[in-house]
């Protein structure tokens, strides 16, 4: 009987461990273009290299616009239900979480949201990239912890002042998907002050 009892506890424990050891993180949710907002700055996100999510143990999906955005939710809601996160490949669009992404920012950069952070699946890439556009800074996912999220378009609409290029969620859900595929070329998106908390 002891034989027994010492056998199943022994298995019960290895099934515990493998299906620890087994468990997948949640895979990324689709974007839907016209349909999903940032949660950030409520703009339309487009299905494109500089969409992000983060999914939460609750299994809900949160989806910005940029990384940047996605960066201020974390800083007002820290990371306690957060299960994975996922920025895109800036080359192939593909999702790939973002503690084994490499990123690339310049305060030149285009990105939606004016943060001027592009991700990479491969750092040899991002090193690559860096050559060919001869800017940006290679950085990793710690980083981006320490990293000052300062927007270039706030900084624009700072120095022109208010009223300048005020742009609305629905136009720039409309044009969102425009000229992203090209470094340092975007379609132009001014981020609504009202809808930012």
């Amino acid at each position: 009987m002891k034989k027994w009892s010492f056998a199943a506890g022994m298995m019960m424990i290895l099934s515990a461990v493998m299906i620890g050891c087994g468990k997948e993180a949640a895979q990324p949710v689709d974007i839907a273009e016209g349909v999903d907002k940032c949660e950030i700055c409520h703009m339309g996100v487009a299905n494109d290299q500089h969409a992000t999510e983060i999914l939460m143990t609750d299994g809900k999906a949160l989806k910005f616009d940029d990384i940047g955005c996605m960066y201020q939710w974390i800083a007002e809601n820290g990371t306690e239900q957060i299960d994975v996160q996922y920025v895109r490949d800036y080359l192939s669009k593909e999702w790939v979480q973002g503690e084994q992404a490499t990123y690339v920012y310049d305060e030149n950069f285009k990105t939606p949201m004016g943060y001027g952070i592009y991700s990479f699946k491969e750092k040899s890439a991002a090193d690559a990239f860096t050559k060919e556009q001869q800017a940006g800074t290679v950085m990793v996912a710690q980083d981006l912890k320490n990293h000052t999220w300062e927007s270039s378009m706030k900084k624009h609409k700072a120095g022109h002042g208010e009223g300048h290029g005020g742009g609305q969620a629905e136009n720039h859900g409309a044009s969102h998907g425009e000229g992203h595929g090209d470094a340092g070329k975007t379609g132009e998106h001014t981020p609504s002050t009202a809808n930012h908390n």
